[in-house]
């Protein structure tokens, strides 16, 4: 689960957490300015599902920068007195299951925890969550926080979690010599995406080249597109200006937004697709569910929409070249989006306002980039899954160096997955339904499902 929720900037400020406790004689502990402040000797445990970094030591063969990252935060330490480290809590399951009896147990082993999305409205009805005074996120560090996964957390307009870094999320993967096969050139993708011109119509030309029945029984010999149903629509959405729901930023309600013209829009076009059997849906194959990755990795799939953290799944398995690209931007747009999710850093809400204020005072300090920090490192690690550099350094800087281009979904939070979004939408196009029915016979189970949630959040908005 954890290249599912992670955010890759996130992961490298943290990922060389130490047990804590002085030793470094490099790094200058924090901005000349810093007012000197004790924190009293406390101890910050972040319990997460991904890493326990007890094993960080002196001697841990770390690259420059790495280093001067582990020396800065080991004098930290000691010039302020303070202990940080990332603890495991358990797997993903573990801490789901779990962090709603601790919290309410108070148990004070953890000063911080990893929430991931839709489980935080269920917690924050409860109160379990601390608020965190927007000042934290407005320092002189150069933090990259990530401001609008702060927004979704925002009651009454105070945040009660945090996340900061950014990174390329969803796009498509295509198939070199399928597209070659076709007639078409290999590399079309990187092209139209560098000329402006990867759009919904040109996505739809190219994927009508690349479903092939060749004896005309009805039965596809290569699919244009095999990819998870609810991963398809959730970046055409996001291409397009649409979404299920929007959030209140006052009062966090769930407010519906499937009865809008850009919703309806996307789903004709996805409709459109499947009519044309561009979209292979798992019975057409006779397969479970996620047949469509054995496909794909196959080579009898042209295209497949997913997030980036898939190359790792894919370089191994696909012996043909490929490439990766944005998502084509839908008609409302006029720039590629990519859609992200990721994981919330909450405060258990039995913390005084100083204890929070002295936490934040360290995260600020700790995860603060340095001089000798390269905002692209991510690019090393990236170009080993990757088969043409193209798919990094076409695609992937460019979302990651342009927030602006991301789109976090507000739909990540609600409870149970939004398993009810997938019933009455994601599946629904792939089942014979027509767009205007599936928005029309889904509304009043839509808005009973998001007042069903809002109800839960009464007396915590």
């Amino acid at each position: 689960m954890k290249k599912l929720f992670l955010f890759s900037l996130a992961l490298i400020t943290l990922a060389l957490s130490a047990c804590g406790g002085g030793g470094g004689n490099e790094g200058d502990g924090g901005a000349a300015s810093d007012a000197e402040q004790d924190l009293g000797g406390i101890t910050i445990n972040m319990a997460n599902w991904w890493t326990d970094e007890c094993t960080a030591t002196a001697n841990r063969d770390l690259s420059i920068s790495a280093r001067a990252r582990w020396n800065d935060r080991q004098a930290m330490e000691e010039r302020y007195n303070f202990k940080m480290r990332y603890v495991r809590y358990g797997s993903w399951h573990d801490v789901r299951d779990d962090i709603q009896q601790q919290l309410l147990a108070e148990n004070r082993d953890y000063q911080m925890w990893a929430v991931f999305p839709n489980w935080f409205p269920t917690h924050h009805a409860q109160g379990l969550f601390a608020p965190i005074p927007q000042e934290h996120f407005e320092d002189e560090f150069g933090v990259e926080w990530n401001h609008s996964m702060i927004d979704l957390t925002r009651r009454d307009g105070v945040p009660h979690g945090f996340a900061h870094g950014v990174a390329m999320a969803g796009g498509v993967y295509f198939n070199m010599r399928l597209l070659e096969e076709a007639g078409l050139p290999r590399d079309l993708p990187f092209k139209l995406q560098a000329e402006n011109d990867w759009t919904w119509s040109t996505f739809t030309d190219m994927a009508r080249h690349l479903s092939v029945d060749e004896d005309s029984t009805g039965i596809m010999d290569r699919w244009a597109i095999t990819t998870f149903h609810q991963d398809f629509l959730a970046a055409a959405l996001a291409s397009n200006g649409a979404a299920y729901t929007t959030i209140d930023p006052v009062t966090g309600r769930f407010v519906n937004a499937t009865n809008t013209d850009a919703f309806r829009e996307t789903l004709e076009w996805l409709v459109q697709l499947r009519d044309e059997r561009l979209t292979m849906h798992e019975d057409d194959v006779g397969g479970e569910w996620d047949v469509f990755r054995q496909m794909f990795n196959d080579g009898q799939g042209a295209m497949r929409i997913a997030a980036n953290y898939v190359a790792g799944e894919i370089f191994p398995m696909l012996a043909d070249d490929w490439g990766f690209v944005a998502f084509p931007r839908g008609p409302r747009s006029d720039k590629h989006y990519t859609w992200i999710s990721g994981e919330f850093t909450v405060i258990p809400h039995f913390y005084t306002p100083e204890e929070v204020d002295n936490f934040m005072f360290a995260m600020q300090r700790w995860i603060r980039p340095l001089e000798e920090d390269d905002p692209d490192d991510w690019i090393f690690e990236a170009r080993e899954n990757h088969r043409d550099m193209r798919s990094i350094d076409e695609t992937m800087k460019n979302f990651t160096r342009n927030p602006e281009l991301q789109v976090i979904p507000a739909h990540i939070m609600l409870p149970g997955l939004g398993h009810s979004m997938d019933d009455l939408f994601a599946w629904n196009v792939w089942t014979g339904n027509e767009a205007s029915v599936i928005i029309e016979e889904a509304q009043l189970i839509w808005d009973a499902f998001l007042n069903d949630v809002n109800d839960m959040q009464v007396g915590r908005n």
